[in-house]
């Protein structure tokens, strides 16, 4: 282990970071759901405030806030493990990882505000400012996680590929931005169960990416017992 770590969290085994990023997917994951469900699907980031209950979507909020920094660990526990397999490339995961969801907690911190706003002043003249400055100010920030989950996801794909931690590379198909597509695809190929993940794309990708980082890294490691 570095030895630029405390030696607090050096004791803490990679396992345990990868599982608080589980726990930060399962929970954060339940919030957004919590926001955004609708039961006739999602008809649009924006769209979607306009009809989620009010009630429903404060509990949401509070669990997403508190704990989308279970993230920041799990991304922590990716770094460690691929370290040895790609100095920099690891530590690139996990800047973008902590900033990806420094930003995302900004923009879920938000969502129930703007459904409280738009709701309560629909018909108002100031929906559309509402409406408009919302976009402006939240909607656009998302994308820089999603870019980031892009660049993520090369440099998870670049440390398979390289093969250092003899990992198999058919892992490398399981990255958070095919996982997002996939899963976003399933309210075409699958309209009942994507209606559910629709909404919580980047949370359900995050839980299958850390759980398959997990169990391979379990693996690898009784095989070396």
């Amino acid at each position: 282990m570095s030895n630029t770590e405390p030696i607090a969290v050096t004791r803490i085994s990679n396992q345990v970071f990868i599982i608080l990023g589980i726990l930060g997917a399962v929970f954060v994951g339940t919030a957004e759901w919590l926001l955004h469900f609708l039961p006739e699907g999602p008809g649009g980031e924006i769209d979607m405030l306009n009809h989620v209950p009010l009630e429903r979507a404060s509990r949401g909020h509070f669990i997403a806030v508190y704990l989308a920094p279970l993230y920041f660990a799990g991304y922590y526990g990716v770094m460690r493990i691929f370290k040895s397999s790609g100095y920099w490339l690891s530590r690139t995961i996990l800047v973008l990882g902590i900033y990806s969801f420094s930003i995302g907690a900004i923009w879920i911190s938000s969502r129930y505000f703007g459904a409280l706003a738009f709701q309560t002043s629909m018909g108002s003249g100031n929906y559309e400012l509402y409406i408009t400055e919302y976009e402006r100010h939240y909607q656009t920030i998302v994308w820089s996680l999603r870019i980031s989950v892009i660049l993520i996801s090369l440099c998870y794909v670049l440390l398979i590929l390289q093969n250092k931690i003899g990992w198999p590379k058919w892992m490398a198909i399981f990255n958070p931005a095919v996982l997002l597509a996939i899963i976003i695809s399933s309210l075409f190929w699958l309209k009942p169960v994507g209606i559910h993940l629709a909404p919580i794309a980047m949370n359900a990708a995050h839980l299958i990416f850390f759980s398959l980082i997990l169990y391979q890294y379990q693996k690898s490691s009784t095989l070396k017992l």
